[in-house]
């Protein structure tokens, strides 16, 4: 053998072995870096669609015990709330309110909160009944944490969260959608620090400027104290001198999501919904982050034409060239034109620790081509896992069956991949709880479902929240959730707005949905 033959052996063998050298260091690299990502929850994922072949599933679904609502069929779970009483200057008597969507004070973590001994909850509320054309306004509630928690009648209202439209609004800070407010709608309520009298408050300010009629996300800073000054047992009242860094958060960019004058108006059949409330604080190790229900904007997954041309919202490629066809043939109908406008979203948008928007980011899930309407948005972590859940009206569903449209729906999704990552729809159809709408059944009625964390990564099992005759708490259902798989437990219901499983039960049956 030549000395340069030997010597191209030798170069061969050592390239060989760098090669291998550096492929095993470029998987780990990888591996390490996937790692990395996922446990700092940095991991960016897609934005997941709830498609219209998962819609138009539901029927199926409705005879799956796995997906009901359990009935209320005991009177005794029927009753408004003896509290939900307020003095009406106008007339100078005391006057019942309506409640109606309602949500617990919680820690950052979403767990209920234990304030200085009490359960908080706020709830929208309407003198003299939902529709009587009063504004809504947030009422705080109390309840003590040594009180039945199925009793009504431990459930006392503090007062109006706010006593003007402006109140704690800085004198220098000229806020137009505050100035223009003509009601308070859904949002959550946080208490940051556990032996703080100060809560923070996430909420949609609705208002009309110029004849245009929307809502924005906004925040402020309450002061709670004791209603003697002294002792905490005494009951609670609210300092309405110390409220403070009220200010509008989010009005939309008009990029990723839709402001209220990029909508459409009427069609037809219908109106462009443009939505931008039901804010939902959460906490992520050091980075604070608002969800919330929005439309996305036209620069990302818009209304319109785009509805028929993408096939990630609708499914597999045969069923999305039959559906987006028989569409695109039949212009001139309700459903077409649901279609068109249905752009909802789960949005979302980081936080500086001043509570001004850090980022912009994509939308966890749309429901692009399906829904327009995707409310009372509630996120939080179990067990490693994030989920996102949604309430939505049938009737807000792009379809025109109405086995569909009839109902009230709670759709869920779950990353495993941090709170960032890409978001699956639960039960791999996105249906969590589906039940009677308003006018099938008003005594099994229920909407504005809140899935309520129990702290606890070894229990599987949830309380679901909410409201009940348009006016007061609804028992609270029991719900299973395991891993990407939920199911609901329909023999048995907890009392009116109980907020954690307290062991005390009411028998209950399947509504029936078909």
């Amino acid at each position: 053998m030549t000395k340069r033959k030997k010597v191209l052996i030798l170069l061969s063998f050592c390239l060989l072995i760098i090669g291998i050298g550096l492929g095993t260091f470029s998987h780990f690299q990888t591996k390490n870096e996937s790692t990395k990502a996922t446990n700092l929850s940095d991991k960016i994922g897609q934005v997941a669609h709830y498609t219209r072949a998962e819609m138009n599933n539901i029927p199926e679904l409705l005879s799956n015990k796995q997906y009901l609502a359990p009935t209320i069929d005991h009177e005794s779970l029927q009753q408004e709330i003896p509290g939900a009483k307020v003095y009406d200057e106008t007339t100078g008597k005391t006057v019942r309110m309506d409640v109606w969507d309602f949500w617990p004070v919680t820690n950052p973590d979403g767990t209920v909160a234990n304030f200085h001994g009490y359960r908080l909850v706020v709830g929208l509320t309407a003198k003299n009944g939902r529709y009587s054309g009063a504004p809504t306004k947030m009422g705080l509630f109390l309840q003590k944490n040594n009180a039945k928690q199925d009793d009504l009648s431990t459930w006392h209202f503090v007062g109006y969260v706010f006593n003007s439209k402006t109140e704690g609004v800085a004198d220098k800070d000229y806020d137009k959608y505050l100035q223009n407010s003509v009601g308070e709608w859904s949002g959550s309520t946080v208490l940051m620090k556990t032996k703080d009298n100060t809560l923070r408050f996430f909420y949609a300010n609705a208002y009309k400027e110029s004849g245009l009629s929307a809502q924005v996300l906004t925040t402020a800073q309450i002061t709670v104290n004791p209603k003697d000054s002294k002792n905490w047992s005494s009951g609670l009242t609210i300092d309405h001198t110390k409220t403070t860094d009220r200010k509008t958060v989010f009005s939309g960019d008009g990029k990723i999501y839709q402001t209220a004058d990029q909508g459409e108006g009427k069609g037809n059949y219908f109106s462009d919904d443009i939505t931008l409330r039901d804010p939902h604080f959460v906490q992520d190790g050091d980075k604070y982050y608002l969800a919330f229900e929005g439309n996305t904007g036209p620069e990302y997954n818009y209304q319109g034409a785009n509805n028929f041309t993408n096939q990630a919202y609708y499914g597999k490629s045969a069923f999305f060239k039959s559906d987006s066809a028989r569409l695109l043939s039949n212009k001139n109908t309700a459903e077409y034109e649901k279609t068109y406008f249905a752009n909802g979203a789960i949005g979302k948008v980081e936080l500086n620790k001043d509570f001004s928007v850090k980022k912009v980011m994509k939308p966890m899930v749309t429901g692009n081509a399906t829904n327009d309407e995707l409310e009372r948005i509630n996120l939080f972590k179990h067990n490693g896992r994030w989920y996102v859940f949604t309430s939505t009206w049938g009737f807000h569903m792009a379809t025109d069956n109405e086995t569909i449209t009839k109902n009230s729906y709670l759709l869920g999704f779950s990353s495993d991949e941090g709170i960032n990552g890409t978001y699956k729809p639960l039960n791999s159809n996105g249906l969590v709880i589906a039940g009677q709408g308003e006018g099938t059944n008003p005594t099994s009625f229920t909407y504005s479902y809140l899935v309520i964390p129990n702290g606890n990564d070894k229990s599987n099992r949830f309380v679901v929240t909410s409201f009940e005759k348009n006016s007061t708490f609804a028992p609270s259902y029991l719900l299973n959730i395991n891993g990407n798989k939920t199911s609901m437990i329909t023999n048995k219901i907890l009392g009116q707005g109980v907020l954690t499983d307290n062991g005390k039960y009411f028998s209950a049956s399947l509504q029936k949905l078909k």
